[in-house]
């Protein structure tokens, strides 16, 4: 019988040639990873389908990101009770000091305006009685404006709308209030009951409202821009006094300025 052949020591010949086919394919793979962009949220989306298919449910906890206690609550996490107490007393924690940051600020900002109200009130006080209206004109401060209250006969002639002379200098220094604060300016003509009716004026709209629109036109000669200012004619639906007395009647005719910081044109949205 013959000798069997001796076999060669080692891994068969093949083997050798596998290892480097692996090795380079690996070495290519590893290249080509390194080369690319991986787009994370495509990839989790990708691993999620990979382990929906295989029926592979695991628990991780996501990004930290800020959420009230009712969104952790639809989150269906369950951390332990003291952690989860921890966590609802750190967001209204912060929730209050946002909140009273907000009202520090808002405080704030109405003391301010309330203390310029103050001065501009002081200032239209000091106008006033620069000149002979003084005495008869009656100033009022309110939250949001003030209110000068002129009576007609100190501006107007009866059933006339052309500004006397000795209402010019209390009209220069009103300019001089509007120049120094940013206040816009809204002219209220008032009659008494008495109708009127003329060509010129055929009832007391018409006359109120030329009343209130010589005044406007006259500050906006000084050059008060014509966006802070509107006049109105009211006629005698807004009356101070009785219209059956004749001191009823004079009190009713009157011209009103309001001062306030928001426009007149009311916005509908």
């Amino acid at each position: 019988m013959a000798e069997d052949k001796k076999k060669p020591a080692g891994s068969p010949r093949w083997m050798a040639t596998f290892a480097d086919l692996s090795t380079l394919l690996l070495t290519f793979f590893v290249i080509m990873l390194s080369m690319s962009t991986i787009d994370l949220e495509k990839f989790r989306d990708l691993l999620g389908s990979i382990k929906d298919a295989f029926g592979v449910q695991t628990k991780v906890t996501g990004e930290y990101q800020a959420a009230s206690p009712e969104e952790l609550e639809s989150l269906k996490l369950d951390p332990g009770e003291g952690q989860w107490q921890q966590i609802k007393e750190r967001y209204q924690e912060d929730a209050g000091e946002q909140e009273e940051e907000k009202e520090t600020e808002a405080a704030r900002e109405k003391k301010a305006e309330q203390e310029k109200l103050d001065k501009a009130v002081e200032e239209i006080k000091t106008a006033v009685n620069r000149t002979r209206l003084g005495e008869q004109t009656e100033i009022t401060r309110g939250l949001h404006g003030i209110r000068i209250r002129v009576k007609g006969a100190l501006l107007f002639n009866a059933g006339q709308a052309d500004l006397k002379e000795e209402a010019k200098p209390f009209l220069d220094h009103l300019v001089l209030v509007l120049e120094k604060f940013d206040y816009f300016l809204l002219v209220e003509g008032h009659t008494d009951s008495t109708p009127i009716a003329t060509s010129k004026y055929p009832s007391n709209w018409e006359l109120s409202g030329a009343r209130a629109s010589a005044v406007l036109r006259y500050l906006i000669t000084w050059g008060i821009p014509p966006q802070r200012l509107t006049s109105i004619g009211l006629a005698e639906l807004y009356p101070l006094a009785s219209n059956d007395t004749a001191e009823g009647r004079a009190e009713n005719r009157r011209v009103e300025f309001v001062l306030t910081k928001k426009p007149f044109r009311p916005a509908i949205n």
